[in-house]
């Protein structure tokens, strides 16, 4: 049996970031924002932006892959993926779907990134009650409202409920 890995396939090669502001004052949009770190990450890697063929994410970030790549000029988009799930390791997935996309032959030079300007679309982490009744069901419905919509939240409310049931004390944490 072969073994199967990305071992040797694939690099990051670069890293850009931007200015990190406080809530709600950031002087730029998120898409803004994703095209400077990406610009900034190009620089760090010695490479053209224009040599990108494909973008990864996660969260649901509204700097969509083929907006990015129109403002970038790209000649090609040939790999866009957007991991949805929970657990707080979107960011870890969203870098295995760029390794896979290049070792799988999808893309040649992958995006990794994630834009964030909380104060323009809502904070992160916090929802409305009012928006949460009309966009949110199952069992999200029942938390969501009461601002438990993140995996470190769902997950206190159990330890903290098996505490109780197993008479396990703050100190033993």
């Amino acid at each position: 049996m072969t073994a199967r890995t990305l071992r040797g396939k694939v690099a990051v090669v670069g890293i850009g970031e931007t200015t990190y502001y406080k809530h709600g004052q950031s002087p730029d949009a998120e898409f803004k924002l994703a095209l400077q770190a990406i610009l900034a990450a190009c620089a760090d890697a010695g490479i053209h932006p224009h040599r990108i063929d494909g973008f990864a994410s996660y969260s649901d970030d509204r700097s969509d892959a083929t907006r990015l790549a129109v403002a970038l000029g790209l000649p090609r988009l040939r790999s866009a993926t957007m991991q949805w799930g929970g657990g707080g390791g979107g960011c870890c997935a969203a870098v295995a779907n760029g390794a896979a996309a290049i070792a799988t032959g999808q893309a040649d030079c992958v995006v990794v990134f994630r834009s964030l300007a909380q104060g323009q679309h809502g904070r992160f982490g916090h929802v409305s009650a009012t928006t949460t009744a009309a966009t949110v069901s199952g069992e999200r419905a029942y938390l969501a409202p009461y601002g438990v919509i993140s995996p470190p939240q769902r997950f206190a409310m159990r330890v903290r409920r098996y505490m109780h049931e197993h008479g396990v004390r703050q100190e033993a944490l």
